[in-house]
């Protein structure tokens, strides 16, 4: 093997260290995304611009989360009907055609507080805030979930942990028995936008 030869097989071996060491750099940096059920065979093309244009951060997701659990326990006490009507949009599009858990209490609406949320101000009357923002809350989760949810088996730490305490959340929360279900996402899930046909679920019949 001539010198030049040497010096170009040096030169790939080194470049190969230099590509594994950044792709074991990555993989430490991400978490496996628990599997909630349904299928995720998913085309990314199918995503709705609105969606992606208008999905929160992070952290205005969880303002959001707090706002419509805010709005519907204000208004399930007051014999109110939209709270459940937003709610039950969401539970449809994430979760499938469901109903609501047979053992559902009023209390249950803010009943163990998510450490993960903005905390209820307890020193004061929290303040409710009105159908509109509520609304536009749901409006909100769904776009993010619809950028965010992982199109592979791996996801950003933040992003995963914080997806997958919103659907674990909601779904124990209204839907499936803690104990007895487990949380799964509706078999149609992502197959189509999560938006489509989003209409405010607050003003209908």
């Amino acid at each position: 093997m001539g010198t030049t030869d040497r010096i170009l097989w040096i030169i790939l071996i080194s470049a190969f260290g230099v590509a594994y060491a950044a792709w074991i750099g990555r993989s430490r940096s991400i978490e496996p995304f628990l599997n909630l059920g349904g299928n995720l065979g998913v085309d990314l093309s199918s995503l709705t611009t609105q969606a992606l244009d208008a999905a929160p951060t992070t952290s205005e997701l969880k303002n959001h989360y707090k706002t419509l659990l805010v709005f519907a326990n204000a208004d399930i006490r007051k014999q109110g009907v939209q709270g459940l009507r937003i709610l039950g949009d969401f539970r449809d599009r994430v979760y499938g055609k469901r109903d609501f858990r047979d053992d559902l209490t009023v209390d249950d609406f803010m009943a163990n507080w998510p450490t993960w949320l903005p905390p209820v101000e307890a020193t004061i009357k929290e303040p409710v805030p009105d159908s509109a923002t509520a609304v536009t809350a749901e409006s909100q989760m769904l776009a993010y979930l619809q950028k965010n949810f992982p199109q592979e088996d791996q996801v950003d730490e933040q992003t995963g942990s914080t997806i997958r305490n919103l659907i674990e959340d909601f779904g124990y929360r209204f839907v499936f028995k803690r104990g007895t279900e487990t949380v799964q996402l509706g078999p149609d899930f992502l197959k189509q936008p999560l938006l489509k046909g989003w209409t405010n679920p607050a003003a209908r019949a």
